[in-house]
């Protein structure tokens, strides 16, 4: 069954397939309940059968699976668990999306790495590892294409846990059609023991290693099972160094983490790194080691001229060298500790940044550190400027500066926890915060903080706990009622909502985010009334909110006033001519009006700004239709369609067309697409039921009638109820 496009958990909406296995797969999908619709990985488990013992114990590896990746999500570099959940007898996991590129295409085949780029790689993966192991977990598909460089910090982020994996080689168990045998893992990256189904925490570091050779060979990685040893012994060890240009000590730590034999391997990420930073200490001492023999070298040159040129040389050399050890003393003299200079300097600095010259603040600052370098304060307001100059790496190494001088400076981590949350450093910014609160346990903003990053990496619950604290502490505050009131209603959690919403209000009524956000959510809740009265207070203080506009002309649509609705489309378009949602209302208003020739205008309009607007391209379909232009209606619900494939309303649409152009087996597979994708679809089964009627099938013409009057009873639409029946009275 083709997933894209469905919505799964009424709430994840699949965009694409990113990968897919015998046992399930993995999507990019959108979070539709959150604003802007933020992406994320939802993966897929279908168990090899629907036997009770096989789904009991498929569910009970899937709820381990995902608290195992709950407990791992808690680390930088490793993708956050957002929810998980059961559906059919399939099982999905969602996760955090990770914007960036797979390592697979730094390390390319004809490209060699150098030394240093190879131990700077496998320490980064070696580090994420040395924290999956300590939670007892072994990762077994380390590769290059599950690990990616994140953007916009360019780290590695070790993804693809293989939740689909673990459960289903221990669901082999239970079905013989699907063997315990089978391997989990990328081949090229496998040691033996893996294959065999016994896999260590060494066989992750096996896989390390065979990445380091293949970047440190320049080989594709489909060519490094050739690389075994050939020898008729065959003892399994990889021969790789007459390939590579490497120092034995770096080619020695590799051939002991591709061993062989499992046992002679590192058994520790933590030890390879410990073997890695002697060859880092080695290499720092010879460098120096190199420095000091070219000086002698070079001392030893001058020498044969020293012995040529005479006493005048020698003086002038002598005086020469005077000059510059005076320099050198004046230099020191003038840059040395002064608290004095370095006090005028940081006064500056601060003057500077009340005045908003922030760049002048950390020149200012600049010369502060010089004169005095202990000083936290300085470090922590040079932070601030950077910040205000949104160099948020910057203003980062300055608070963390601080705090190395003063591990208790609370405003140091809560000022790095605002800028690593602008830096997308959300993981960062939470331990931050959760540090502030452990020096001072009643920070309300910081709890506030904390909230919005939680609600951001969609963990509601925690947000509305944090947002609950922060106003326990400050229950006068409207910003706290209504970030809880944006928690609750991503939750689905309307009603609250609206009385975090209704608080916010009463505490500033003038503040028209909160009136905003509560018209929202009655407008989903269906009062569309309440939803008028907020979205017209929003319009009374803030004329100019072109959103106020366009969700009141919405809820006019659903109130049935379809001139207002198109005189407040109009506004939102002269304030924003840029918004589609505008212009594919005021369509559907023209429509309910039958101004046909305006609602094409309008659904086009909407389309030329957004041509992926599915909705604006099948209601396009009607107004054509309507207008008699029967071809172009097809067309364009079949645009929607493409865009959509689960638009249910431009399946029956279309089917409806070819119903009236006598195309009765177009007709019902659209009807049955629509009730596919909406099995309580009764306006689809009732035209199903014509189309039947058309072709003779009287039962099953009147098997439809009956379902759709069923389901017209069910949603209270009486009229439909006695067209149904009536249609099954003529048959009968």
């Amino acid at each position: 069954m083709n997933m894209v496009g469905q919505l799964l958990d009424g709430r994840y909406r699949v965009v694409q397939i990113l990968s897919s296995g015998a046992f399930g797969q993995t999507y990019l999908s959108v979070d539709t309940r959150r604003p802007n619709h933020p992406q994320c990985v939802v993966k897929q488990l279908r168990p090899p059968s629907n036997t009770s013992t096989v789904l009991k114990t498929a569910y009970r590896l899937f709820k381990q699976e995902a608290e195992i990746l709950e407990k791992l999500g808690k680390h930088d570099q490793i993708p956050f668990l957002l929810a998980y959940f059961e559906d059919s007898n399939q099982f999905y996991l969602v996760e955090e999306f990770v914007p960036g590129q797979p390592l697979n295409r730094e390390i390319v085949a004809g490209k060699s790495w150098s030394e240093e780029q190879v131990i700077s790689l496998l320490e980064e993966i070696l580090e994420i590892l040395n924290f999956v192991h300590s939670q007892g977990v072994i990762h077994r598909d380390v590769n290059p294409s599950n690990l990616i460089r994140r953007k916009p910090d360019g780290r590695l982020v070790l993804i693809d846990f293989g939740s689909v994996k673990e459960v289903t080689t221990h669901l082999g168990e239970y079905d013989t059609e699907f063997p315990r045998t089978i391997a989990t893992g990328t081949p090229a990256y496998m040691p033996i023991e893996q294959f065999q189904g016994n896999p260590q925490f060494s066989s992750d570091i096996y896989a390390v290693g065979m990445m380091a050779i293949q970047a440190i060979t320049g080989l594709p990685g489909t060519d490094l099972p050739k690389l075994q040893d050939p020898s008729p012994s065959h003892t399994g060890e990889i021969v790789w160094r007459n390939r590579a240009q490497c120092s034995t000590n770096l080619a020695n730590i590799i051939d002991k983490m591709v061993c062989h034999q499992f046992g002679k391997r590192y058994q520790s990420a933590e030890e390879v790194l410990a073997a890695l930073s002697k060859i880092r200490h080695r290499q720092d001492s010879g460098n120096s080691a190199q420095k000091n023999s070219i000086s002698t070298d070079k001392f030893r040159s001058s020498g044969v001229n020293f012995a040529n040129s005479g006493m005048r040389f020698w003086l002038l050399a002598l005086a020469g060298l005077g000059v510059v050890l005076g320099l050198i003393i004046l230099f020191s003299y003038w840059n040395r500790p002064s608290p004095v200079k370095a006090k005028e300097y940081y006064e500056q600095g601060v003057v500077k940044s009340r005045n908003q010259d922030h760049a002048g603040a950390v020149q200012a600052f600049n010369n502060s550190i010089k004169f005095n370098p202990n000083n936290a304060e300085a470090f922590y307001q040079r932070g601030n400027a950077n910040y205000d100059l949104k160099k948020y790496q910057e203003s980062i190494t300055d608070y963390s500066q601080a705090i190395a001088l003063n591990p208790n400076y609370y405003l140091a981590y809560f000022n790095r926890g605002l800028a690593r949350y602008d830096f997308n450093d959300k993981r960062g910014a939470l331990e931050d915060y959760t540090q502030v609160l452990s020096l001072k346990p009643n920070d309300v903003d910081t709890y506030y903080e904390r909230g919005i990053v939680y609600l951001d990496l969609q963990d509601y619950k925690t947000a509305i706990q944090d947002f609950s604290e922060a106003i326990k502490l400050q229950p006068k505050v409207a910003k706290g009622y209504h970030s809880r009131g944006l928690a609750r209603a991503a939750a689905g959690d309307l009603q609250g909502a609206i009385g975090d919403y209704t608080e916010a209000i009463r505490l500033e009524p003038q503040e028209t985010k909160a009136l905003y956000s509560r018209g929202r959510a009655r407008f989903h809740s269906g009062d569309y009334k309440g939803a008028f009265v907020d979205y017209s207070q929003v319009i009374a203080i803030d004329p100019n909110n072109a959103d106020a506009y366009a969700n009141r002309c919405s809820t006019q649509l659903n109130l049935g006033a379809h001139q207002a609705a198109i005189d407040d489309c109009t506004e939102a378009i002269s304030l924003s001519d840029k918004d589609s949602v505008s212009y594919n209302n005021r369509c559907i208003a023209y429509l309910n009006l039958k101004d046909y020739p305006k609602a094409i205008d309008d659904c086009t309009q909407a389309v030329t700004v957004n041509p992926n607007d599915y909705n604006a391209f099948s209601n396009r379909g009607l107004a054509r239709n309507g207008g008699g232009d029967v071809q172009g209606a097809i067309a364009d619900y079949t645009s929607a369609i493409g865009l959509n494939p689960n638009d249910a309303e431009a399946f029956a649409n279309r089917a409806k067309i070819y119903q009236q152009s006598n195309n009765y087996s177009s007709a019902i597979a659209d009807y049955v697409q629509a009730i596919r994708i909406n099995p309580n679809y009764a306006a689809a089964y009732y035209g199903r039921g014509a189309v039947r009627r058309s072709l003779g099938d009287k039962a099953g013409a009147i098997s439809d009638y009956e379902k759709a009057g069923k389901l017209f009873l069910d949603q209270g639409l009486t009229g439909g109820y006695k067209d149904a029946q009536f249609e099954i009275e003529k048959l009968k």
